[in-house]
């Protein structure tokens, strides 16, 4: 088990789960009503799209990632390649906590969309806005906070720079997956980070796609 990526999940589900394309459904109009209330466009997931899914590393792979980023935005240079505890990163920790603090009204730092989101569930849309998106209580939505697909691409195409990790690899192919299983080492950058660079290459082809055929990112 783990966190599973997907974009074009209503189209998915209205061939093999129309109960559950019912219920994202739903939560697109919920996570549409508050979208307008803030002068942004709806969101409504396409009913014919080719679908692309993939599995994260675990649920523990995001977070290789989320401190590298953390990492690379208050020091600029490469941590030590992430280890079991890196959700538990003191400078992770901190960003959190600065972007708690910080204007409400704007982009705290580089990498907004990619830490501040659930690590469970939850949606990027393919629409450009600059402060990470919180719906709060009046709309409800899975994990509380919507990203941008567009700055989430960004983000991880700045994370793949300092990687050094080619975004034409393909993430099934069995080098990333060895990689990610031989984390610390290798003869190349990207592969001694093997799973920031398995989570880093998934979400940003992801993000691409959701760009490219206006489907959600989902988080599930």
């Amino acid at each position: 088990m783990g966190l599973n990526l997907e974009v074009g999940i209503i189209a998915d589900l209205l061939v093999n789960d129309e109960e559950g394309a019912e219920h994202f459904s739903d939560e697109f109009a919920i996570l549409s009503r508050y979208l307008t209330s803030i002068h942004l466009q709806p969101h409504v997931d396409p009913t014919y799209v080719e679908v692309w899914s993939s599995d994260m590393y675990g649920y523990s792979g995001l977070h290789y990632l989320r401190r590298f980023a953390a990492h690379i935005h208050y020091t600029q240079e490469l941590p030590t390649p992430g280890d079991e505890n890196s959700s538990r990163d003191a400078l992770l920790t901190r960003y959190f906590t600065d972007f708690d603090r910080s204007d409400p009204r704007k982009a705290f730092g580089a990498f907004d969309h990619l830490l501040v989101h659930s690590d469970a569930e939850g949606y990027y849309i393919p629409q450009d806005f600059e402060r990470v998106l919180i719906p709060g209580d009046s709309y409800p939505v899975a994990g509380g906070m919507v990203g941008s697909s567009q700055r989430l691409r960004d983000e991880t195409r700045r994370l793949a720079a300092f990687l050094e990790l080619p975004l034409d690899l393909d993430p099934e192919s069995e080098q990333v997956y060895e990689a990610a299983d031989s984390q610390g080492t290798g003869p190349t950058t990207w592969q001694r980070y093997g799973r920031e660079s398995y989570s880093c290459l998934r979400l940003y082809h992801a993000a691409s796609h959701s760009i490219t055929t206006g489907a959600a990112l989902v988080f599930t």
